[in-house]
Formats: C-alpha cells, sequence, structure tokens
C-alpha cells in the first residue's frame, strides 16, 4: 500500500510536494496522513461507518488504493494553499465519508451515482459545490434507502474534499497505446520520425527518449519542435496534425512505452502557478490572452475559456492553436515562444488554479437569487433571521468555503421546512451560487439592490 500511494503520477513523473508549506518533503499517505490528521470521527471510528458491516466497506478499502493510484498523490500549489483545500486530505475524506459507496473514479468504487472523475462538473469551486447542492435531494434519498449516514462537514472538510474532485480533472486517464499506435501513421508522424525499424528519418527518432518520459514533457518538446516541424510538413504537402478528444493522450501513451529503459529527464512537479503567471507574461503570452480579464484580447480569454480536460488534452488543444497564434505572433513582430526545464507545467498551473474560484458574482444578482430562490422566506428580507437562523451575524465575512460548508450542513433542517411550507428546493448555477454567497457574506445586513452591479472573478 506504502508503494502504491507513494507512487509517482505519470503526468509528471516525480511525486508532488506536500501542500500547505511543508516545502518539498514528500507526503506518504500511507504512513504520515495528509498535511491535518483526521479525527476518529472523521475517520469513521466513531458510530456506524457507512457500509459497515457490507460489502461496502470492502469496497470503500480497496478503493482507497486505486484512488491512490490513479489519482494522488496531487496537491494544491504552494501559492494556493491559502485559498484552495488540500486534494490530499480531500481523496481520504472520499473515502471515509462514504462518497465511494455511491460514487466511483474513474472506475474505482460504487455505481450507485455518476463517476466523478468522468463526470463534466469539474469547472470551479462553484460549479462542484453547486452540483453538490443541488443533487441534495437525489443522495438523502438514496442514502436513507442504503441506510447510510449522510456526510456532515466540519472545519475544512467540505474544501478539501471539492479541492480532491477539482483537481481530478488536471490528470490524464491512462491512454490507450494501441490507438496511439495507428495515431502515428494517420497524423502522418511515421513519415518523418521512426520507431524501432519503421518511419520516416527526417525527423529525430522517437524511440531514442527515455520510456516513461512524463507527456508534458512531450508536449513541451512537440511544441518547441513545431516551427521547424510545420514548414517540413507544408513543404511536403502532408496535413499538419492536429488532436480531438483522448488522442494526444492516446499518442503519447504509444510513444512513452517505446523510449529506451533508462531514467526520465527530471521534470519534477505538476507546475508551479506564481513562475506560470511569469513565464505567462514573458513570453508574450498576455499580449494576446487574458485570464478573466487580465491581458490582451487577440486571442481568447483562458479564464472564461472552455478548458475542461487534463493538462496532456489541453496541450492538444494548444498545438492545435500554434499555426494561428504564429501567424499572429508574426504579424506583431514576436518570436514564437520557446519553453524550457518545466515552465509549460507552470503556465498550464497558472489557468488552471486561476480558474477554481472564478464566477461573475454581482451584489445585485445575489440579492436577487436571494430573493428568487425565497432564501428571505426563512432568513429575513435583511438576513436578521425569522424560521431560519439569521445570516448577517453569522456568515458576514466568512470565507466561500464555510459558508458553502454551513449551508450543506443545513440543508436536511432546511429541507424539512421547506417542504412543510411546501418551497420548493433551490436548485443554483455555479454563477448564481457565487453572487448568493457574496451577497450573504456582506457585514452589511442591509439588502443592496440600489448599488452598482460589481462583478468579481474571484
Amino acid at each position: 500500500m506504502s508503494e502504491l500511494l507513494t507512487a509517482p503520477h505519470p503526468a509528471f513523473g516525480h511525486p508532488l510536494p506536500a501542500p500547505r508549506g511543508e516545502g518539498s518533503r514528500i507526503v506518504n499517505l500511507a504512513t504520515e496522513g495528509p498535511s491535518r490528521s483526521l479525527s476518529p470521527r472523521q475517520r469513521g471510528e466513531g458510530g456506524r461507518r457507512p457500509g459497515e458491516g457490507s460489502v461496502h466497506f470492502a469496497v470503500r478499502a480497496a478503493c482507497a488504493a486505486l484512488l491512490a493510484i490513479g489519482t494522488l498523490l496531487l496537491v494544491t500549489p504552494s501559492y494556493a494553499a491559502a485559498t484552495i483545500g488540500d486534494p490530499a486530505r480531500g481523496q481520504l475524506l472520499f473515502v471515509s465519508k462514504g462518497c465511494v459507496e455511491c460514487h466511483a473514479v474513474r472506475g474505482a468504487g460504487g455505481r450507485i451515482g455518476p463517476d466523478l472523475g468522468r463526470s463534466s462538473v469539474k469547472g470551479s469551486f462553484y460549479e462542484i459545490v453547486a452540483a453538490m447542492w443541488n443533487h441534495n435531494g437525489t443522495m438523502n434519498e438514496k442514502m436513507k434507502e442504503l441506510r447510510l449516514v449522510r456526510p456532515h462537514f466540519e472545519g475544512t472538510e467540505l474544501s478539501d474534499l471539492v479541492a480532491f474532485l477539482y483537481f481530478l480533472n488536471y490528470f490524464d486517464e491512462p491512454g490507450d497505446a494501441k490507438s496511439g499506435k495507428s495515431l502515428f501513421a494517420e497524423k502522418h508522424c511515421i513519415e518523418c520520425h521512426a520507431i524501432g525499424k519503421e518511419g520516416g528519418h527526417t525527423g529525430p527518432r522517437l524511440d531514442a527518449f527515455e520510456r516513461g518520459t512524463p507527456p508534458l514533457q512531450i508536449a513541451q518538446d512537440l511544441w518547441n519542435h513545431g516551427p521547424v516541424m510545420i514548414s517540413m510538413m507544408r513543404a511536403r504537402d502532408l496535413e499538419v496534425p492536429t488532436f480531438q478528444g483522448n488522442e494526444i493522450v492516446d499518442l503519447f501513451s504509444y510513444l512513452r512505452g517505446q523510449g529506451q529503459r533508462r531514467a526520465p529527464r527530471a521534470f519534477k512537479s505538476a507546475g508551479d502557478p506564481v513562475k506560470g503567471k511569469e513565464v505567462f507574461e514573458s513570453k508574450g503570452c498576455a499580449r494576446c490572452h487574458a485570464v478573466f480579464g487580465r491581458g490582451g484580447s487577440i486571442g481568447p480569454d483562458l479564464g472564461r475559456t472552455e478548458l475542461r480536460g487534463s493538462v496532456t488534452q489541453l496541450a492538444g488543444r494548444m498545438w492545435n492553436h500554434w499555426p494561428v497564434m504564429s501567424g499572429a505572433m508574426q504579424s506583431m513582430g514576436m518570436a514564437t515562444p520557446v519553453f524550457r526545464g518545466e515552465e509549460l507545467a507552470d503556465v498550464f498551473a497558472y489557468v488552471f488554479v486561476s480558474r477554481y474560484s472564478a464566477a461573475e458574482a454581482s451584489l445585485d444578482r445575489g440579492l436577487a437569487v436571494y430573493r428568487e430562490k425565497r432564501c428571505a422566506s426563512c432568513h429575513g428580507l435583511q438576513r436578521e433571521g425569522g424560521i431560519g437562523p439569521a445570516l448577517a451575524p453569522v456568515v458576514a465575512g466568512q470565507t466561500k468555503e464555510e459558508i458553502a460548508r454551513r449551508m450543506w450542513n443545513h440543508a436536511p433542517a432546511m429541507s424539512v421546512r421547506m417542504s412543510d411550507r411546501q418551497i420548493p428546493w433551490p436548485r443554483f448555477t455555479a454563477n448564481d451560487l457565487a453572487a448568493l454567497i457574496r451577497f450573504i457574506s456582506e457585514s452589511s445586513p442591509q439588502p443592496v439592490a440600489t448599488r452598482t452591479t460589481q462583478k468579481a472573478t474571484r
């Protein structure tokens, strides 16, 4: 088990550093646990555990190992530790809170609910929490049917769990090497590059690099090779390859299995978003692309653009953009960026982490949601309380994570009272939830309908 939990993730070729200011020390989850220890109750040792005494309990233990192989050691980049939960701890909570009884992560876990490793709900903190909230009624009924205890969150537990679910999207599922071999021919790679006894010799051999080289390193080499490769393909009247869906993951899976059996080049992390921001600006990316309004407007805003997918899939989309981007940069007198070391990983980490707290959250929209969803019926027009608790003195100034945790824990009592009063259960979009949380966290207890709308992207 120790070997499973400390194995390097194939996307990066190295175990990731420990979260929350623990420096570069590697956390062995099997022997040390997450960065903050779980209490007996949080580990499920107090009272009846979800599924205890049934086959589900054995499934939980097995899934702990399977999740470790497929997703973690995964940690939040250091600069985000103050605002993003601890995904390593979130993984353990996913098991100990019984989520794994109903939900799988890429095939490991229950089959009652959707597989959360393959679900489309991964866009931001608000999108994940809104999906959990909207799912509340169905989930409660199913847990009652299975005689499972609804999860209750303390401290930073909900934040940690959401971080785990969010960062699942950062890593690849295992690619299909057989499909990758076919793509190697279909995308004309074989015309210029040799593997074994097959292929051309115009470009470098692709079985000469180290077997198991991280996908991000291959993606970076591909990008840097772009100017030469594309000009040669056009000279030979070959179509420049583009990648859709999982194609680039499959292709890299094939290439990674053909290399030499020696240690791969050091490529040590999932990326540093602080360095990534610096690289994003120094390489000229910010001249054309903004991240939530900060930057250029020639290309799409990379914060607001739909960028779901693993880092390797994102690398494929970046490659698809190469011809257009290269032409635009030439017209602006800019050199095509070349990435060294771990710079590409750093840029991806910057963009990915920037999306975590993203939402359009105006105070006016928050007030509208508060009224439309009939929150005022129980909590008062000025959040002073009524049938439900007063919000103004309790949640004013609280973080979005703390407010979301309180809402989740309050949901069962709220559901009963709303049912008694025949008020429908409120459902939220990510932006509406963000606006509502912003509104109820305001220090002033007065409604803010007359305030000028202000949009927040963080």
